[in-house]
């Protein structure tokens, strides 16, 4: 699954401060904004990369599709790749036929599909054509559901199976409600980039960690978290065995 988030942090002298587009607050914001790479299964949730994005550098498009080469050359084989319309670029969508991964994903109502706009394609709510869309290299199956769209490139799914696939997209936004509540993402005033970088990556760390001492205890994640807090401090760093199995 392939997506970013935002949080605010106002400073004077920040490398990783930039202004960005806040969808939660729905206006442009003094903030940071990382673009995150994750595999889940429905329960666990790795993550496989990530990415700050600064303004002036590289677009958040050309960031995604750094982390899905890098996927691609540790082997990762997914069955599906996620993602919201703004990853639905022609340059990331041609990256995943070329590896010869699905995806399926949210597009744009002006998209142009056999040169005529989606949005104009049906009269009805509901319909689905299967052509091709304008600078895609490859045949795709669009399905309109009310107001939204989704595109794929697997052509034998059903337009009720790619909604029901485009649904566990929830899990990287929970992902990114774990990282932002337990663990530290957006918390540290840093000035420098590969300082704010290094603690991002610790905070996925951690959540790899807790996932993992989670599972041995039966428990979730935030019940692990209150199981901590009523313990004493320790004398050394608890669930050692937890961090030996992820290293």
């Amino acid at each position: 699954m392939l997506d970013d988030t935002t949080w605010e942090r106002w400073a004077k002298h920040s490398e990783a401060v930039s202004w960005v587009w806040s969808s939660s607050a729905g206006h442009i914001t003094q903030g940071m904004q990382v673009v995150l790479l994750i595999w889940t299964d429905g329960y666990w949730k790795l993550p496989v990369g990530m990415r700050l994005w600064r303004k002036g550098e590289k677009s958040k498009v050309e960031l995604a599709n750094e982390l899905l080469s890098e996927a691609a050359e540790r082997g990762l084989q997914p069955n599906y790749v996620l993602f919201d319309s703004w990853y639905a670029s022609r340059r990331i969508l041609n990256r995943l036929e070329g590896l010869k991964w699905k995806y399926v994903a949210r597009i744009k109502s002006n998209r142009l599909l056999d040169g005529e706009s989606i949005s104009r394609k049906w009269r009805h709510r509901f319909g689905q054509a299967i052509g091709q869309l304008k600078r895609v290299d490859h045949t795709v199956r669009i399905v309109k559901d009310g107001r939204r769209f989704f595109v794929t490139n697997e052509l034998k799914l059903r337009p009720v199976e790619v909604k029901q696939h485009y649904r566990r997209r929830q899990q990287i936004e929970e992902t990114f409600r774990l990282l932002k509540q337990e663990f530290g993402w957006g918390g540290s005033s840093v000035r420098k980039a590969k300082a704010q970088v290094a603690h991002l990556h610790l905070g996925l760390m951690a959540m790899c960690l807790a996932q993992h001492a989670a599972y041995t205890r039966k428990q979730s994640v935030y019940a692990l978290k209150r199981t901590l807090f009523c313990q004493p401090i320790p004398d050394q760093l608890p669930f050692w065995e937890d961090l030996l199995a992820a290293a």
